[in-house]
This record gives structure tokens, C-alpha cells and sequence, in this order.
């Protein structure tokens, strides 16, 4: 058998591990680099509106403690004094859109008539330019609302102190809302995006002076949608897409070559097979995977042995007629001699020895060719003691030339039914010893008998050769032992012998 040619190669299971890997990386890692959630892009407007808010705060309490007057607003409680005082008070995001539900536009607020504070009504006109001038860069909406939720931004606006962010910050604590734009609101231009996003973020900042909440900043933005940024973002995605595109061609190329390629060649040396034809020795020239290797190797090993079977069928059908052809035809004129009523006793019973002799033949010839393909097909077996293997016969001396406790690699019933071939064929050829030597995993059987010719050595282990035919040799007896070590993957070799016949059987080594 030819076989694939040694050298590494990445098993089916690291491609694909690796394949797994690379296809599995390559979405999360583009989703954790451009974040295509719409949760993230409100917790980003949010907090960013918090950072706003804390600055808009600061200065509103600012200017408020400025100006003289009496306390006003709601009182903090405990925790909120302990959190608002404290060096660090940090605030996080804490909206999530897959557990809320957009609430409705913002209400217009109530109407109020009562005047504003004297203190709320000096410094609004500072904290709307701040606020002015630093829309054009936030683009973020602020109102700034007193005490009691009423808006400062003009003369006679509402009160906004039902709205549930605002009714948070004006007892003491952040509040945040998702609202769903206006009403009147009409979707605009591929340029303009952002504002494609059906709702706001709503955030209020409470503004505390000397553990009162004496106003409140309202502001709000529209968040980034998952439009816009894939706009903002369509070179890196294009790139990205690309580069997936490639990397994902080259994958199935690489697949194509360690998997595919190698699974079809092999498919097609299975079918010509199947067509009982011959196929290449070596049906892939390139092995991929160290598995296909050994398949291919298989593949090429179970071709050449269902050819060799082939083979053997075929000799053995040639040679069972041939051998059979001859004491048929015995049988058949005999049977027709018989049909003489005239034909003397003597003859008579003469006959009848030639059938049955020649049916015996025939018997014996059946039951020899049974036993090789039983054998052919069976399994070696456990190793067993020389000792116990050596046959028992009327005739040659046996004699065992190595330690009583040796151990063959045969079990004992195919190393007796071996030694019985082989002392039998020593018993016919006029032997009076039968040596049996055993070391270095090798069997050697001699005799003393008439011996080999250098001709008939090469062909004795052939099926149905006998130099024995005339006195009722079958020529199968050394294809049984043939057939036995076959399952052991061991080899029977004629050597060469100025006087007997000598044989070796070479076992595989063991380690």
C-alpha cells in the first residue's frame, strides 16, 4: 500500500474550532465596536444630559444663594442630605428601553397666576444665555423650573409639576423619562436622521440649596437612532463588511481545500470500488486534515484487499473446478459402467471403491477449502503456550526446541491447528523428526523428510498445489496456515535446506 506522506496536519477538530472561533468573533467584535443597540445610544443621552444637568445645576444654585431670601422649597430627608452632600455623588444612566414603554409627549403644564420669586425672576436672564449659547454645542432643550415646577423661561409659562420627571426632582432625586416626540412631528431627509427617532429623553436635575430643592433644570434631546449612526459610521462598516466578505471567502476556500476536495476524491474511489474496479493506489494527492490522511489510507488499504479477495475467489473458483472436474468425471463413468447388468463382480466392487474413493477426495476437498474461509474471516486470538500448540501423531518425533514456558502470539487452537498442517505434510514426505524453534518473534518448523525443490518452495502456500496428488493430497493444507496467520498479520516463508523441509513464521513485533 502506498501511503499518504508523514507529516502534521491540523485535525477536523481544531479547523473547526478555529472556524467556530473566527465566525463567532467576528459579530460580537463588530457589535461591541459600533454598539448597533438603541439602549445604548439612550443611556449615552442620558448620561450626558445628567453631566448637563449637575453643571446647570451648580450654577443656578449659585446665583439663587447669591441673592437674599427666605428658605424655600421642598426639605430633603436623611439619605437624600447624606447623598447630596457627600464629596462624590455619582449619577448613572438608568433608563432601558427594552424594559420601559415611551410615555406620551410632554404635557403642556397648568396654568399659574401666582408671581414668581423675586430671587427666580434676577437670574433667569443669566441662566438662559448660558443656556442658549450652549445649545450650539449640546443641542440639548433646557427649561429651568422653580420651586414649585413653574417654568422661568417666560412671563406666564406653565407649571409642570404633574409630569412625573419633574414631580421626582422636585422631591429631591434625578428623574429620567422616554416620551414620544410631538405629535405634529414629520419624519425628515436622509440627512437629518437623528430626527427619525420617535421619542426624546426627558431628564430633571433637582436644584438643592441648603438641603431644599429650590428649582429644578428640565432638559431633553433626542438620542442618537441606529440610522444616523450607521450613516456617521458607513466607511468603517463598508470596511468591516469587506473585510468580513474576504475573511469569510477565504474560510470556505480553505475548507474547500483541507475538507471538501479530499471527501469528494474519496467518495470516488468508494464508488469505483463499489463497480468492482480498481481504483488508484493513492486516490488524493493532497491530504488536508490528518483524518482524511488515514481514511484516504484506508480507503487504499481496503481497495487493495477486496481486489487480492477478488483475486482469491477467482483461483479458488478456478481451481475447485479444475480439482473437482477430474474425480466428477471418475464418478460419472463409473455410475455408467455400473449401469451393465454383464459386469462381473470383481469389477463391480472395483468401481465402487473408485467412487468412493473419488467422493471422499471430493469431501476432503469441500471441507479443506470451509475451513480457509472460515479462517479468513475470524480474528486472531490471546497468546498461548508453544507447549500446548505442538501436534500429536503417529509418526515423527517432536521436538520442541525452546523453553517450556514460551509464549506464541497464536492462541492455542490456531497454533495447534497449525503445527497439525505442517507435521502432517512433514509425516508425508517420509520426516521422522518435526523441530519447532522459537526466539525473536519467530517460528521456525523443520524436518528431516524428502525436502523442497527450489521451484516447488515458491509455490507451496499457493491454493490446491500438491506434489501428493496421486495419493490424495489436497494442496490446502499450507493455505489454512496461510489463512490462520493472515488474522495475525504474521508471514510463512519456504527456506532454502540441503536436507527437509524448513519454514519461518515472522510475527509481528509485539511492542
Amino acid at each position: 500500500m502506498i501511503g499518504s506522506r508523514k507529516k502534521w496536519r491540523p485535525s477536523i477538530a481544531m479547523v473547526i474550532a478555529v472556524v467556530c472561533a473566527a465566525l463567532v468573533s467576528v459579530p460580537l467584535l463588530a457589535l461591541l465596536a459600533v454598539r448597533l443597540t438603541s439602549n445604548q445610544f439612550v443611556r449615552e443621552t442620558e448620561q450626558s444630559l445628567i453631566q448637563q444637568g449637575a453643571i446647570y445645576a451648580e450654577i443656578y444654585a449659585e446665583a439663587f444663594t447669591a441673592l437674599d431670601g427666605p428658605l424655600i422649597g421642598t426639605a430633603l430627608d436623611d439619605d437624600q442630605k447624606k447623598h447630596w452632600n457627600a464629596n462624590l455623588h455619582p449619577a448613572r444612566a438608568q433608563l432601558n428601553v427594552r424594559r420601559e414603554t415611551v410615555a406620551p409627549p410632554r404635557p403642556d403644564g397648568e396654568p399659574v397666576t401666582d408671581a414668581l420669586d423675586q430671587r427666580h425672576a434676577d437670574i433667569i436672564g443669566p441662566l438662559l444665555e448660558i443656556a442658549r449659547r450652549s445649545q450650539r454645542t449640546t443641542l440639548a432643550g433646557v427649561v429651568f423650573l422653580d420651586h414649585t415646577g413653574r417654568e422661568l423661561n417666560a412671563d406666564g409659562a406653565p407649571s409642570l409639576a404633574t409630569v412625573t420627571e419633574v414631580q421626582t426632582a422636585l422631591n429631591g432625586d434625578i428623574g429620567a423619562k422616554l416620551r414620544a416626540r410631538d405629535d405634529d412631528y414629520e419624519p425628515h431627509a436622509f440627512s437629518s436622521l437623528s430626527r427619525d427617532t420617535g421619542f426624546r429623553v426627558f431628564l430633571t436635575y433637582p436644584v438643592i440649596v441648603q438641603d431644599r430643592v429650590i428649582g429644578v433644570v428640565y432638559l431633553s434631546r433626542t438620542p442618537l437612532n441606529l440610522g444616523k449612526f450607521l450613516f456617521q459610521e458607513r466607511y468603517a462598516l463598508l470596511t468591516m463588511l469587506v473585510s468580513t466578505v474576504i475573511g469569510a471567502t477565504l474560510i470556505g476556500l480553505l475548507l474547500l481545500r483541507l475538507i471538501s476536495r479530499p471527501v469528494h476524491a474519496l467518495r470516488d474511489a468508494s464508488r469505483t470500488i463499489a463497480a468492482d474496479q480498481q481504483p488508484a493506489a493513492n486516490p488524493v494527492l493532497h491530504y488536508g486534515l490528518r483524518e482524511l490522511a488515514d481514511l484516504g489510507d484506508s480507503v487504499s488499504t481496503m481497495a487493495e484487499t477486496l481486489s487480492r479477495r477478488s483475486q482469491e475467489i477467482s483461483t479458488y473458483t478456478d481451481h475447485v473446478t479444475h480439482e473437482l472436474k477430474s474425480p466428477v468425471t471418475a464418478v460419472i463413468g463409473a455410475a455408467e459402467l455400473l449401469q451393465d447388468e454383464a459386469l462381473n463382480p470383481k469389477d463391480r466392487a472395483k468401481l465402487l471403491g473408485n467412487i468412493e474413493t473419488q467422493v471422499r477426495r471430493m469431501n476432503r476437498l469441500l471441507s479443506r477449502l470451509r475451513d480457509m474461509t472460515r479462517l479468513r474471516s475470524t480474528q486472531g486470538g490471546k497468546p498461548g503456550q508453544l507447549v500446548q500448540m505442538l501436534p500429536q501423531l503417529d509418526g515423527p518425533e517432536v521436538v520442541m526446541d525452546a523453553a517450556p514456558e514460551t509464549t506464541l502470539p497464536l492462541s492455542v487452537e490456531h497454533g495447534q491447528m497449525i503445527l497439525h498442517h505442517m507435521a502432517q505434510n512433514s509425516l508425508a514426505h517420509g520426516a521422522q523428526v518435526f523441530r519447532v524453534e522459537y526466539a525473536d518473534n519467530v517460528l521456525r518448523v523443520s524436518d528431516d523428510g524428502d525436502g523442497i525443490t527450489e521451484n516447488d518452495s515458491k509455490r507451496v502456500t499457493e491454493p490446491f498445489f500438491t506434489t501428493r496428488r496421486d495419493q490424495g493430497g489436497t494442496g490446502m493444507g499450507l493455505s489454512i496456515v496461510v489463512a490462520v496467520l493472515d488474522s495475525y498479520g504474521a508471514t510463512l516463508d519456504c527456506l532454502p535446506s540441503a536436507q527437509g523441509a524448513v519454514f519461518e513464521i515472522r510475527f509481528r513485533n509485539a511492542g
